[in-house]
C-alpha cells in the first residue's frame, strides 16, 4: 500500500519514489517466497503419506482456488468496470480470467497489480505437479523428491532468464520490470525457495531454531547490500546485466528465505499489537487486490470530481482508513463464508 502512495498524492518526490518502488518490490517478494513455505508445508505433509493419488492433488488445487479465485474474481470485474468507465485500454481482457495476462509476456493493459496473483496461481498448478513426478520417480521417497525438485525448478528459471538475456539486451529498467521482473515463466522460482525453507522446517526444525537469529542477521546485511550498498557503486542494469536478469531475484528471494525462520518461531500474542497483525493478516489478499487500482483510482476520482482538494497527511488517513475497511468487509462478508463452505465441502 505504502509502494503506491505517491500516486495517490501526485508526489513526484524521487526519494518518496524510490522507496515505493523498494517496499513494493519487497512486498512482493517476501509474498512469494512466504506463500511458498505456507504451500510447501501443504505439500509435504501430503507427500509424506505412504500413498498419494493425482486425486490428493486435485483436492490440494481445489482449497487453493477456493482460497484465491473468488475474490480475485470480484476485483477483477471492478477493474474491468472501472477500465470501461475512465477510457482504459481493454484490449486481451480474457488472458485476465485465465492467468495468462503476463504469462510468458506482459499483455497487461489495466489492473497491473494482477501479474504477482498470476505468478502464484501457475506455481500452485505447476509445482505440484512436479513434485508428484519427482516423488514418483524418487520412489516414493519425499525427503529427497522434494528438495531435488525444488532445487531443479530454481536452476530451471535461471536458465530460462539467462537465455531471454541472451536474446533480449534489455537495458532499460520499464522494459526490464515488464518482460522480466513481471512474466510468470521466469518468476516461480521464487515460491521454489520458499518450497526449500518449508522443507528445512519439517525435516530439520530444531536446527533451524537454533540458527534463526543468525539467519535473520545475515539477510539485513543481503538486504543492506544489494538496495544500497550496490546502489551507491552504482550498479545497475547498464553495468551488471547478468546480474539484474538472472541474479537479482536469486538474492532477493534467498534474502527472505534467510528472515523467514526468525520470524516462524515466533509465539501468538493476545496484545493489542498481536491481534491487529492477525486482523492485517486476514484482510492482507483483499487489500492487495483493491488498494491501487480501485480504491486509490477512484478516491482521487471523486475527488477531483467535487473538486475537494486535501493535503497529503489527511488524504492519506482516508484512504487507509477506507482501504482498510472495505478489506474487512470483503473478508468478513465475502472470503470467510467461502472458506467456511470449503471446509464443510
Amino acid at each position: 500500500m505504502f509502494s503506491h502512495l505517491y500516486y495517490l498524492i501526485g508526489s513526484q518526490n524521487p526519494v518518496l519514489i524510490s522507496l515505493s518502488g523498494l517496499f513494493g518490490y519487497a512486498g512482493v517478494e517476501l509474498f512469494f517466497v512466504l506463500s511458498g513455505f505456507l504451500i510447501g508445508t501443504l505439500l509435504l505433509k501430503m507427500f509424506v503419506k505412504d500413498f498419494v493419488t493425482p486425486s490428493d492433488l486435485f483436492r490440494f488445487f481445489k482449497r487453493r482456488w477456493f482460497r484465491t479465485l473468488p475474490l480475485y474474481y470480484v476485483a477483477l470485474l471492478l477493474n474491468v468496470a472501472i477500465a470501461f468507465a475512465f477510457g482504459y485500454s481493454k484490449e486481451g481482457i480474457w488472458r485476465y480470467f485465465l492467468f495468462v495476462q503476463n504469462f510468458n509476456k506482459d499483455y497487461i493493459t489495466f489492473f497491473p497489480e494482477s501479474w504477482s496473483l498470476s505468478v502464484e496461481e501457475w506455481a500452485y498448478l505447476l509445482l505440484p505437479v512436479l513434485l508428484f513426478i519427482g516423488w514418483q520417480l524418487f520412489k516414493k521417497q519425499p525427503k529427497s523428491s522434494f528438495l531435488v525438485t525444488s532445487l531443479l525448478v530454481i536452476l530451471a528459471l535461471h536458465w530460462l532468464r539467462y537465455h531471454h538475456y541472451l536474446n533480449h539486451r534489455t537495458t532499460d529498467m520499464t522494459v526490464w520490470n515488464a518482460e522480466v521482473k513481471s512474466v510468470v515463466i521466469f518468476r516461480i522460482d521464487a515460491i521454489a525457495v520458499g518450497f526449500i525453507v518449508a522443507w528445512a522446517h519439517f525435516y530439520y526444525e530444531a536446527v533451524l531454531r537454533k540458527i534463526a537469529v543468525y539467519g535473520f542477521i545475515v539477510a539485513a546485511h543481503l538486504f543492506l547490500l544489494q538496495f544500497l550498498v550496490l546502489n551507491v557503486m552504482s550498479v545497475d542494469i547498464f553495468s551488471a546485466p547478468v546480474y539484474f536478469h538472472v541474479f537479482y531475484f536469486t538474492l532477493t528471494s534467498f534474502t527472505f528465505a534467510l528472515a523467514l525462520p526468525f520470524f516462524i518461531f515466533w509465539k501468538s500474542s493476545a496484545t493489542v499489537m498481536g491481534k491487529m497483525i492477525t486482523v492485517m493478516s486476514k484482510i492482507s489478499y483483499a487489500a492487495y487486490l483493491i488498494h491501487y487500482c480501485i480504491m486509490s483510482a477512484l478516491l482521487k476520482y471523486l475527488m477531483s470530481y467535487l473538486g475537494w482538494t486535501l493535503s497529503s497527511f489527511p488524504l492519506i488517513l482516508i484512504y487507509l482508513f477506507l482501504t482498510l475497511a472495505v478489506s474487512y468487509l470483503l473478508h468478513r462478508y465475502f472470503e470467510k463464508p467461502i472458506m467456511d463452505m470449503r471446509d464443510r465441502w
